[in-house]
């Protein structure tokens, strides 16, 4: 009996705990994501602002896609909010904005993600969906988030009654013809005797170290090894102009199944970070706080593993989304890109049936003769 009644017991603790389990509201992240809602005539442009509003996580890292009806509006340009690097592509047929923000300092509470300018191409009201893809803190760790959508109202301009200005009766004045003034006595002209200029005095201007045209070069070299082995791999810019460099935005892209980034350190930036969107792809982004003049920088060092079979080969690929000098100008630059090549180890080589044959035909005879001495 007593068995029986602490069973029961511990099966009515066991639906307790259960429905109140259900009954319990789920715990909700008051972080949201969101886009505001404005209204335009048609044909003319205005700015919504995309916005992360009480993020009470820190937020290192932002995927989303906005979704609006292209037969409404369209979006003309998009401008970079608070992320350090950010990036965003249009699709206009499907009426989709995929935006993509990285931060080397983690962003907080309310910030902005990005400026982006609709213009109304009919009348309508045009819903702006707002769908996170990813939203991440520093240590790659999800962030919980709500969204809100917004709206874009195109109304129809004004009539053309509405926009004329209503006409007001003009006055027209009596004019009185004017007497005729005497001429003045003309005055003879008085004649300069130009003055004897100074020669002019040349000065030479010192040719700068690092010519201010030069166009910069991103490098990465080439490099074989065998399987399983590891090499580092620096990403260098060279040929600096005297503005210095201040902030650069490179994409490696490489065969995964060649190659793996085994870390991306040592960069002589100030700062520095990098992520890994997709396999074969590496983002990273630096900034320098002093952009001084300096012929060349090592922009990261990479330590790759070659993870593929001997005679595969994977080309290093280096894309510059941004590079900016000391007055935050563009830098004209060249790419130089690499290979990775793995090598065959150094086995004992694969021999042929015949080749095989003889030398077994060949040690038979020696042994035979060593036997017979």
């Amino acid at each position: 009996m007593k068995g029986k009644a602490f069973r029961d017991i511990t099966v009515m603790l066991v639906i307790l705990m259960a429905s109140m389990a259900l009954v319990a509201p789920a715990s909700s992240s008051s972080t949201i994501v969101s886009i505001e809602s404005k209204s335009v005539t048609v044909g003319q442009s205005v700015t919504l602002q995309l916005m992360v509003e009480g993020a009470d996580e820190p937020i290192s890292s932002a995927r989303l896609v906005l979704s609006y009806d292209p037969a409404i509006c369209e979006v003309t340009s998009v401008e970079e909010g608070q992320f350090d690097f950010f990036e965003s592509t249009i699709d206009k047929e499907k009426g989709e904005l995929n935006i993509i923000g990285y931060g080397i300092e983690e962003l907080r509470e309310d910030f902005k993600i990005a400026d982006i300018a609709f213009k109304a191409k009919k009348e309508g009201v045009c819903n702006l969906g707002v769908d996170i893809l990813e939203l991440k803190n520093s240590k790659g760790n999800p962030v919980h988030a709500k969204t809100e959508s917004g709206s874009l109202i195109a109304e129809a301009p004004p009539s053309d009654e509405e926009g004329m200005p209503k006409s007001t009766p003009t006055i027209t004045p009596t004019t009185t013809p004017a007497l005729p003034s005497p001429t003045p006595p003309i005055s003879p002209t008085p004649s300069f005797t130009p003055a004897s200029s100074p020669s002019p005095i040349t000065t030479t201007t010192p040719t700068p170290l690092i010519p201010s045209t030069s166009i910069a070069v991103v490098h990465i070299g080439n490099f074989s090894l065998a399987e399983g082995k590891l090499c580092n791999a620096a990403i260098i810019i060279k040929n600096i102009g005297e503005s210095g460099i201040s902030r650069a935005d490179i994409t490696l892209e490489f065969n995964p199944s060649v190659v793996k980034i085994e870390s991306a350190r040592g960069s002589e930036f100030d700062r520095f970070a990098w992520d890994v969107p997709s396999e074969g792809k590496l983002m990273m982004f630096a900034f320098e706080n002093d952009a001084k003049a300096k012929r060349e920088i090592k922009f990261v060092e990479l330590k790759l593993r070659a993870i593929g079979r001997e005679n595969e080969s994977s080309e290093l690929g280096l894309e510059v989304g941004r590079l900016k000098d000391g007055n935050n100008q563009d830098i004209p630059f060249e790419v130089e890109n690499g290979y990775l090549w793995i090598k065959p180890s150094r086995a004992i080589p694969t021999l042929s049936v015949f080749e095989t044959i003889a030398v077994t035909a060949w040690l038979y005879f020696f042994i035979r003769l060593r036997r017979r001495k």
